[in-house]
């Protein structure tokens, strides 16, 4: 068969050139246009180029042991009908194509399968592993997230009521800053009261904690709202809220984590609710109980206050969420507390008569 022109490429060099080819019994023999042979293709190496979009066919050549990639276009219909009949079995390679896109399917299934296996399983194995890695900045960010969530939650549309009567906003902010003082913690707390008549309190990743009024009415002293806050900052030093978000808000959440990209997900609300609805481990309970117990025999305040709260939180409005509801008590836990604050003595009151009094009254004037 007489030579033909054609476009070849060498594969190593994106320049492109203009050569003739001709069809010989043992491949198609490329030569430049000065006639000088550059090179010979097997008829068993050749392989169609699929998708090609330009007049005739295209084709490369599979050399083993080469990383080169050559292209072959042809534009002369006869030649390129001459070289699918000589290499009919190896022009196409569509079997080729038809394992390679299996394959590729199997391998996305496979990756689909373990990133539920992963959110089902794996996350809430290692959230006590991330939630440590996680820098401080991104949790903060993410407890801003959940804080118009909790609000909405709280609030309805016109929005959780947040109690600012100041003479009992002093007067926290006053045991918050002393606690915050002996906590060390990562992040800076941001402690409100809510005007809400559930007896509960409960902490957000980021430092956020929310007393309700109702926990405060329902204290005998302030030992008990002191103690019960001690136990709340508990959870934000070691996490726990973090690591329950990462648990209940699967891989979307913990892709959030990793690039603290966290506002407007339902893994957000999902997260919210979670912490709301649900109670920590026994070990983080424990945990945050020791916590409030050392916290207020360094920042003010009598443990047994803590211990004694769980005799008398419950009893909540109907329907209502206590504090027990999500702070599982047992008189283990009493018994350990009293323990703990056996033999330490109490430097000083968690709060003055005055300064109970009018955390008390936090809530006559709500904003």
């Amino acid at each position: 068969m007489p030579s033909v022109r054609a476009t070849y490429y060498d594969g190593i060099v994106s320049r492109r050139r203009d050569v003739e080819i001709s069809l010989h019994p043992q491949g198609v023999a490329i030569f430049s246009r000065e006639g000088v042979l550059l090179t010979t293709w097997p008829y068993a190496d050749i392989r169609r180029i699929e998708g090609f979009r330009g007049t005739g066919l295209a084709v490369t050549r599979l050399e083993p042991g080469s990383t080169a990639e050559p292209r072959l276009e042809i534009e002369d219909a006869a030649v390129a009908a001459e070289l699918s009949a000589r290499a009919p079995l190896t022009l196409t390679g569509a079997a080729g194509s038809r394992k390679e896109r299996r394959a590729v399917v199997v391998w996305a299934l496979a990756s689909v399968v373990s990133l539920l296996g992963l959110a089902y399983w794996g996350l809430p194995a290692i959230a006590g592993r991330i939630a440590p890695l996680v820098p401080a900045s991104v949790e903060a960010r993410l407890g801003a997230a959940m804080d118009p969530q909790i609000r909405a939650e709280f609030g309805g549309p016109a929005g959780m009521k947040i109690c600012t009567a100041p003479a009992g906003v002093a007067a926290l902010a006053e045991l918050v800053a002393r606690y915050e003082k002996h906590a060390d913690l990562h992040v800076p707390l941001k402690v409100v009261v809510v005007d809400n008549p559930m007896v509960n309190a409960f902490a957000l990743p980021g430092g956020y904690i929310y007393v309700m009024r109702g926990l405060i009415q329902k204290a005998r002293g302030p030992d008990e709202v002191a103690g019960v806050l001690g136990h709340e900052i508990g959870h934000v030093k070691f996490r726990h809220g973090l690591q329950s978000a990462i648990q209940s808000g699967g891989l979307g959440f913990l892709l959030g984590t990793v690039f603290g990209d966290f506002a407007g997900g339902t893994a957000i609300l999902l997260a919210s609710r979670t912490l709301l609805s649900s109670a920590f481990s026994r070990d983080a309970e424990r945990q945050a109980d020791a916590f409030g117990v050392d916290l207020m025999l360094k920042g003010g305040g009598n443990p047994e206050g803590l211990a004694g709260f769980f005799g008398t939180a419950g009893g909540g409005p109907p329907g209502a969420l206590n504090w027990l509801t999500s702070h599982p008590a047992s008189a283990e836990r009493e018994a350990a507390i009293r323990r703990l604050a056996q033999n330490r003595p109490v430097l000083a009151p968690a709060l003055s008569p005055d300064q109970w009094q009018a955390l008390r009254a936090i809530c006559q004037t709500t904003g």
